[in-house]
């Protein structure tokens, strides 16, 4: 079994980035800079120069922001605007983008999807006949409806 020697290593106490920075600061060039913190030259010039783009690169979004804040208005407007299916809210705005596409877009903006697991769906002759009921028995007093059990319109 060898030994292995312990090699005195300085630590330092700033990261290697900032005493690039500072040695430039103090007058060094790139690379004596780059020297004396011990990084590579290249290294050093990425710390430099911002690679980042200033601007979004690659295609375009389908969907605007302006046009999604529409979207948003138009359908937490009216309740039956938020049940209606995607592909009904593309075809509306003239959006041609996927399910999934719209989906990223709306949670983006906080919105998500559900799907209900049981829900009545009335039919317009059901909501008819609803209105009907509730103007006829509107000025019922409370003793009337408290002697009945009311159930919602699921079957059990």
């Amino acid at each position: 079994m060898a030994y292995i020697a312990k090699t005195s290593r300085r630590e330092h106490e700033a990261p290697r980035r900032s005493r690039f920075r500072v040695y430039l600061e103090e007058g060094h060039s790139q690379v004596r800079a780059a020297q004396l913190a011990k990084v590579p030259r290249t290294t050093a010039r990425g710390w430099i120069t911002d690679r980042r783009p200033k601007t979004r690169t690659g295609r375009p979004p389908l969907i605007s922001d302006k046009k999604m804040e529409k979207i948003i208005k138009w359908m937490t407007g009216y309740f039956d605007r938020r049940a209606m299916p995607l592909p009904e809210i593309a075809e509306t705005f003239d959006i041609k983008a996927s399910e999934r596409s719209l989906l990223r877009v709306f949670e983006r903006f906080g919105y998500y999807y559900y799907i209900p697991d049981c829900k009545p769906f009335f039919s317009e002759e059901q909501k008819l006949k609803r209105w009907s009921f509730s103007i006829a028995n509107w000025d019922r007093p409370k003793e009337y409806w408290r002697r009945g059990l009311y159930y919602d319109e699921t079957t059990v």
